[in-house]
């Protein structure tokens, strides 16, 4: 479900089960207060500046610059100059695992330490046909939207990635154990999640209990091992769902589940819907 924001409102979704808004303003409702946010918020400046504090550290916004924060960030705005204005796009968790789908690892990495972007030339030049498209596509009533907002969002984030790679995005030397261990599970998870959904089997390639593997992604990821495990089999189901010849047999026994009937209790459970009713929906 998409929904409109209202200009000055907090970085959060006007109601329960929006998964998107866009919306554009000077933040002035959280002046010199913690911003409360949406899963994943993008911030672009339009005009004017501000000074921005997120996880304690200060950048100054100017137009054209863009800002990546999470549910978890520590943000806060102040030193708006008169003419500051900025648009803000709003993505909840349901909508962001599917954007993620598919998008290298690494990225986030470099995201989680590196949340400022100081825009050159080119990435104005995209950032500016990338939000009249995304303007257009969120104002119509189009029967694939999300679906279409999704590709919209991945482009956005493998541009991102691509202008990232001047800062060497896999470089993990500055990451404490702790973390690199973290990402390390990230990665284990998309190569073995189609076989494997038990975290005893991925801290047992960690060499690491499950307890200490749910402490660590809780603070790093504030979520469970367990949660992130689910997530990502329900993105290869959803997957496999879109290709309308796959039966349930079928992507049961892909997907090692012990018949259609559980696969399809273990979908409804994470999704609300049915494998058959999301079928119908994105068709």
């Amino acid at each position: 479900m998409m929904d409109k924001m209202k200009t000055g409102c907090s970085l959060r979704p006007p109601a329960e089960g929006v998964e998107f808004g866009i919306g554009k303003g000077r933040l002035e409702e959280d002046d010199n207060q913690l911003l409360s946010l949406s899963y994943v918020v993008l911030l672009i400046c339009q005009n004017g500046s501000a000074e921005f504090e997120v996880n304690f550290r200060s950048y100054q916004m100017q137009k054209d610059d863009f800002l990546v924060l999470y549910d978890d960030s520590i943000a806060s705005v102040s030193n708006r100059s008169s003419d500051f204005s900025c648009s803000y796009y709003l993505i909840e968790r349901s909508i962001a695992s599917d954007i993620a789908y598919g998008l290298p690892n690494e990225l986030f990495l470099f995201l989680s330490r590196h949340p400022f972007f100081k825009a050159d030339e080119r990435t104005i030049r995209f950032l500016s046909v990338w939000e009249k498209m995304t303007a257009f596509i969120y104002e119509e009533p189009l029967q694939y939207q999300r679906t279409i907002l999704v590709n919209q969002f991945q482009n956005l984030f493998l541009w991102l990635s691509h202008k990232a790679a001047g800062f060497d995005i896999s470089e993990k030397n500055d990451y404490s154990r702790q973390e690199a261990l973290c990402w390390k599970f990230w990665e284990l998870i998309f190569l073995h999640c189609r076989h494997q959904r038990e975290v005893s089997f991925y801290a047992g390639l960690l060499n690491v209990t499950p307890y200490y593997l749910s402490q660590l992604t809780k603070r790093f990821f504030n979520d469970a091992p367990k949660t992130l495990i689910d997530r990502q089999v329900i993105l290869e189901i959803k997957k496999q769902l879109m290709q309308p010849k796959r039966s349930m047999q079928q992507i049961a026994h892909d997907l090692e589940f012990a018949d259609a009937s559980y696969l399809s209790k273990y979908f409804k459970r994470h999704t609300g819907l049915g494998p058959t009713e999301y079928r119908k929906k994105i068709s």
